[in-house]
């Protein structure tokens, strides 16, 4: 079990009033436990996400995504096939509150400086040393709601050299040191002024009980494809 999953069961751990199953994997040993669930909370690797959120739905349990690494290859086919299976599925690239307000804070701060093409945007995010993809899931999320809202960009270059980058690209920053839970800085420079949103995190269990609230939110829910968008509204 990864370190969210490690996260999630702790948390699970002091909630007397929910039963919950652990799975490293799914097969014919555990597809009784697999179907008595009320909602799957899955945090694998990208290589296993899709097959993992696929067999989810194809059995109507609802399921929650937080594995990043997959969306800009699978995420299309899988909500594809969600529509068509009538499934119950809900992704995310982070699962913080506090991640989930900057994220609404970008959206309308990138619409803003569409105004006003002197401020440039620059995106910085650090992990820790095993986090395998680059830039992050949280990272892609924050470059892809610039770009949707601000014309002057159509892409992004991670770790460019400096005065190397097109004009119409987005430099993204990613460093992998230490144990660092998260951090991610969206900075917009005009050259005589800089503002900056950021948030950093301090304990995985921020992401777990996200992840929790999630699911149990998804329960009270029919079938579609929802995110933290959804619960989180601002």
């Amino acid at each position: 079990m990864g370190r969210m999953g490690q996260a999630i069961a702790a948390l699970l751990e002091t909630r007397k009033d929910l039963i919950y199953h652990t799975f490293d994997r799914i097969s014919a040993a555990n597809q009784d436990k697999l179907k008595s669930c009320d909602a799957v909370i899955e945090f694998t690797t990208p290589d296993a996400a899709p097959g993992v959120i696929r067999h989810c739905i194809e059995h109507r349990i609802p399921v929650t995504s937080g594995t990043t690494g997959w969306h800009e290859y699978h995420l299309e086919s899988i909500i594809t096939f969600c529509k068509q299976s009538k499934g119950t599925f809900l992704y995310a690239t982070n699962f913080s509150i506090g991640m989930n307000i900057v994220f609404a804070l970008n959206r309308k701060l990138a619409t803003v400086m569409d105004s006003f093409p002197a401020f440039e945007p620059s995106i910085k995010e650090v992990h820790h040393i095993h986090k395998k993809d680059s830039p992050s899931g949280t990272a892609y999320t924050l470059i892809e709601d610039v770009l949707v809202r601000h014309h002057a960009y159509s892409g992004f270059v991670l770790n460019p050299e400096p005065g190397k980058i097109a004009k119409d690209r987005i430099p993204v920053t990613a460093i992998r040191e230490g144990e660092v839970k998260g951090f991610h800085q969206v900075t917009w420079n005009s050259g005589v002024e800089q503002l900056s949103i950021a948030h950093e995190a301090f304990d995985r269990k921020i992401f777990a009980e996200g992840a929790v609230m999630a699911a149990l939110w998804l329960t009270s829910h029919g079938p579609g494809i929802y995110t933290m968008q959804d619960i989180i509204s601002i």
